[in-house]
Formats: structure tokens, C-alpha cells, sequence
């Protein structure tokens, strides 16, 4: 029968997709100190600030936790200690550490990819502008946009208050 093949191969193919995962081995999910951890804790570029933030996106590097603490207070002494457990507990808080957080608002997010978006509706829709008497003049804005703004002048004043 013609195609056949094709059909045992697409079946293969969805059982191959379909099977588990092999189980994790036992050291790589171990939480042993390594040498790699000794080498992030001495390294200086992981613990100044500023350079540690550059460093890591520059180089893919990650620093878990504690080693982050144990060298930020080798090279910081109790201002770093205080400084990291603070970024630490801003870490868990947001996702995101400080440094990271300052980075993405002046360079850019670089961990979260563009994201294409279909748009629908008209060109003046898209685009905000209505066509009246000839002359082009701002749509009224969705619901969501009022709402946001509204949001965004509340928080100001909230601010001013403080």
C-alpha cells in the first residue's frame, strides 16, 4: 500500500515524542559542593557590583545563592553580607535579581524573546488615528488603556503623598 512508510515512520515518530524521560542520575541532582562553587565564590568578577551583572550576561554564567552570599561577604565584608542577603530576598521576591532588574531597564530584557503579535482590525485602528473632516485625529483609547493610565496617575500620586 503507497505511503505506508510514511505512516510507520509519523507513529515512530509520535511514540518517540510520547515517551517519558529517561530518570535523572542521582549526582547530577545532588547538592554537594563542587569545585565549580569554590571557583564562584573566588571569583571577584561574580561579586563586584555592576562588573558581576555585565560579567554574567556577557558570559552566560549563573551563581546560585549561597555561593553569591559567601562571596559578596569575602570581598564586601558585613556591607556586602547585608547587600546580598537584601538582593537575595529581592531575588525571591521579584525573580529577578537587582542588578538584573537595573539591566533590563536600561539595556533591555534579553531572556525573554520578541514575541510577534497578529493585529486585527483596521489600519486606523492600529494605528490610534481616525479619519474626520479630512483631518486625522486621535481615536478614543480602549477601555484597558484608560484604566492603566488611570492606574498610572493614581500610583504618582501615591507617591507624591509619601
Amino acid at each position: 500500500m503507497p505511503g505506508t512508510d510514511m505512516v510507520l515512520r509519523n507513529q515512530d515518530y509520535a511514540r518517540q515524542l510520547a515517551a517519558p524521560p529517561a530518570p535523572a542520575k542521582a549526582a547530577e541532582s545532588g547538592s554537594g559542593f563542587s569545585f565549580g562553587d569554590f571557583l564562584d565564590i573566588i571569583n571577584p568578577l561574580q561579586h563586584i557590583p555592576v562588573v558581576s551583572t555585565i560579567y554574567r550576561h556577557l558570559t552566560g554564567d549563573k551563581i546560585s545563592t549561597p555561593e553569591k552570599i559567601a562571596g559578596d561577604t569575602l570581598y564586601g565584608g558585613l556591607t556586602g553580607l547585608i547587600c546580598s542577603l537584601g538582593d537575595a530576598l529581592f531575588t525571591e521576591v521579584t525573580g529577578k535579581s537587582v542588578g538584573d532588574t537595573v539591566y533590563a531597564a536600561v539595556i533591555g530584557d534579553d531572556e525573554e524573546p520578541a514575541t510577534a503579535v497578529a493585529q486585527n482590525g483596521t489600519a486606523a485602528e492600529r494605528t490610534g488615528l481616525t479619519r474626520t473632516a479630512e483631518l486625522w485625529s486621535p481615536a478614543p483609547a480602549p477601555a484597558t488603556h484608560q484604566q492603566a493610565a488611570a492606574a498610572y496617575r493614581a500610583s504618582g500620586r501615591l507617591l507624591a503623598a509619601y
